[in-house]
């Protein structure tokens, strides 16, 4: 047993000393040992600390020294069910505000979390209740072969079908008689109110003017009533599956105002006259889906990260949560979960439960959510990366699952632990909101600080130097677009899924490191450096083309051809025939043009060649055998 800890010890100063040698800020070996020591309160844990009833200050002065007693370096202010406290009432502003104060007597971090429960972006209900024209509308789809003389909604939309494409005769179709035909008729759909919303539904966050309204209504009280403490004390805001999901079922596609108008602007054609090919396959449906996306993910950047992360900038906040990486690579909540992370600074995933699973909805044991978060940091030049971890996990979780559960996370990237759940009571029904809970409510709690304090400490290490990745797999983001329908199955894509998660999941099994590619950002911040790739603050020697990659974004295209030709190393897995969704022999011909920079691979053959192509810097051999890996 001594030997063992000895190893892992040698192990982590070894990796804290390899980290000082590549600086992110300014970290120095003696820097980073006095803080391992001593972890700093930025570096330990914070939960979401629950405010579920009627909080009390006195509540307040007794978590919070019980928090820190146990390890914790701060709270994430989390209302959740069971809140009777008015939300953002001036007597909620009030407790937080001394919660602020007494966190700051205590050497404590304490974080917003941004909405009442979640998904971020409604205010608890503010926002709707002030903005009607704020609720999310979506494109509801009916095909019939005969249209009807009187509807009892007047259709936004209808089209026939004809050899060559459909047409738009909204205009006439009540006036005359088309006879039997394929037509499709479009009506807006709404969601009914629900209490979960305040009595009224989710927001359109892809019109900007909602998400000002959100940030005035919740942020902008906090920064009065924080004063000097708002980034500084209050480090940063925590924002919760915020996403674009249509409302209704799968009749319905997403819409918001300016869709026909960007999409028009972007891609030079009328959506309008190519909606059904969103639904079924037909018309030019890649082309057609591929164009909706992008437009769709181009209206969340802008109008919600966009400003979101600008506001935090101005005020000097960490912008930090998380979207729907679990539902990866569906397009309905969130076209690209990369590309809306980039603009957070310190990029989140949520990792609950305590089943180990490793298919693409997976939670623990999805290795691409993690990586998806961590090459984000790195190409983004952000130090930090955050996990919201164990909830639902169930009131029977050790301290040995716990550990497993972490220490995977950490392993592949995470740098920041914040644990779901701490309940401020468990009465009544709370008791079964996605326990465990990080508090005195569980026997462990009293020892709970030896594990606080070695998360802590892997912090420190974890968060310290710079990861360096000469290897860049791209996720085949765009390409699942192209076969995402949402009124019908889509087997090509749930393959797509699984296969790209095997592959990740193998490069793993090797320990081949490498970071995951987006396309936006790729288009954003790509360009070459020799004959090497940089993408953001990172460069690559390697650029992976994985299989069943059909797709590539004209941006990605055109840098990976230019890379190519300066003697850049692709290996393809599979060689895309389509380009923004049109079929394209321009990355063939590529290949042909340069087969000893485009090399091609298939199987465990093209896996066996990664290392070929690119060793890693370092290997750890058996040193009883040490020929074996």
């Amino acid at each position: 047993m001594k030997q063992c800890k000895g190893s892992i010890l040698f192990l982590l100063v070894m990796s804290m000393l390899f980290s000082c040698q590549r600086k992110v800020i300014t970290d120095r070996c003696a820097t980073v040992f006095a803080a391992f020591q001593n972890p700093p309160a930025d570096m330990r844990s914070a939960p979401l600390w629950v405010w579920n009833t009627r909080v009390s200050k006195s509540d307040i002065d007794e978590q919070l020294v019980d928090f820190r007693d146990h390890g914790l370096g701060g709270v994430f202010i989390h209302p959740r069910p069971g809140l009777i406290t008015p939300y953002l009432s001036a007597e909620w502003l009030d407790l937080c505000t001394y919660t602020v104060a007494k966190g700051k007597a205590l050497g404590m971090k304490v974080w917003i979390y941004d909405e009442n429960s979640y998904p971020s972006g409604f205010a608890g209900g503010h926002v709707p209740a002030e903005m009607p024209n704020a609720l999310v509308k979506s494109l509801q789809m009916t095909n019939v072969k005969k249209l009807p003389r009187r509807a009892e909604k007047k259709p936004v939309l209808v089209l026939a079908a004809k050899a060559d494409g459909f047409e738009d005769i909204t205009d006439r179709y009540a006036q005359q008689d088309f006879g039997q035909g394929d037509y499709y008729l479009f009506n807006y759909k709404e969601r009914n109110p629900s209490p979960w919303y305040g009595g009224f539904n989710y927001v359109d966050i892809m019109q900007r003017e909602v998400t000002e309204k959100f940030i005035t209504i919740t942020m902008e009280p906090y920064r009065v009533a924080f004063g000097e403490s708002f980034g500084n004390t209050v480090p940063g805001v925590f924002q919760d599956e915020a996403h674009i999901a249509p409302a209704g079922d799968s009749t319905c596609v997403q819409y918001t105002p300016r869709l026909f108008e960007a999409f028009a602007a972007r891609w030079g054609y009328d959506l309008r006259l190519h909606l059904p090919s969103l639904y079924k396959d037909i018309g030019d449906w890649r082309r057609v889906r591929h164009n909706y996306y992008a437009t769709l993910l181009e209206l969340f950047v802008d109008n919600w990260a966009k400003p979101y992360a600008a506001y935090c900038e101005k005020h000097n906040l960490v912008f930090t949560g998380h979207y729907w990486e679990h539902r990866w690579p569906s397009p309905d909540h969130g076209p690209d979960n990369m590309a809306l992370s980039s603009y957070s600074h310190m990029p989140g995933i949520d990792i609950l439960m305590n089943q180990y699973r490793t298919d693409p909805d997976a939670q623990f044991g999805n290795h691409r959510a993690v990586k998806e978060i961590r090459s984000v940091a790195n190409q983004m030049g952000y130090q930090r990366t955050m996990s919201e971890t164990y909830g639902a996990a169930g009131w029977d979780l050790t301290f040995f699952d716990q550990k497993r559960i972490g220490d995977w996370e950490y392993a592949l990237g995470v740098n920041f632990l914040n644990q779901h759940l701490s309940f401020m009571t468990i009465m009544g029904a709370r008791k079964r909101d996605h326990p465990q809970s990080f508090s005195y409510h569980e026997p462990w709690w009293p020892a709970y600080k030896v594990l606080a304090d070695y998360f802590a400490r892997l912090s420190v290490a974890m968060s310290s130097g710079r990861q360096e990745n000469r290897i860049l797999v791209l996720e085949p983001t765009t390409t699942a677009w192209m076969h995402y329908a949402r009124s019908t199955a889509h087997p090509w894509m749930d393959s797509l899924g699984i296969c790209f998660q095997n592959f990740v999941n193998e490069l793993e099994k090797r320990q081949i490191e490498y970071d995951l590619g987006c396309e936006e950002i790729i288009r954003r911040t790509a360009r070459l450096d020799g004959n090497r790739l940089r993408v953001g603050e990172c460069v690559y020697d390697l650029v992976i083309l994985p299989p069943m990659t059909e797709n590539l974004d004209s941006s990605t295209a055109e840098i990976l051809v230019r890379y190519a030709s300066q003697k850049g190393r692709v290996l393809s897995f599979s060689d895309p025939g389509y380009i923004d969704g049109l079929a394209s022999e321009r990355v063939a011909q590529c290949s042909k043009d340069h087969p000893s920079s485009w090399l091609h691979a298939k199987g465990d053959s093209g896996l066996d060649l990664i290392a070929t192509l690119q060793p890693p810097a370092l290997r750890f051999l058996d040193l009883v055998n040490p020929e074996t890996l």
